[in-house]
């Protein structure tokens, strides 16, 4: 019998609202004077975006975008 360690499940940092922002706010322009988004950059904006969020790790932003693929 194995045994499997349980995992405490932590509350989502985006809303359903917030990953549409992300979405939409990655498939647009990048900022001037860049090829393009990264990952840092777009967790950034979203916390300029959103008072509420205190931070958020470059991580959760591509976990995100990696389930829209």
């Amino acid at each position: 019998m194995q045994r499997r360690a349980l995992r405490a499940h932590k509350p989502r940092k985006l809303d359903g609202a917030q990953e549409a922002q992300l979405i939409a706010l990655a498939c647009s322009a990048p900022p001037k004077g860049r090829a393009g988004w990264s990952l840092r950059l777009l967790a950034g904006r979203m916390v300029a975006l959103y008072d509420e969020l205190d931070g958020v790790s470059y991580e959760t932003i591509r976990r995100t975008l990696k389930k829209t693929s």
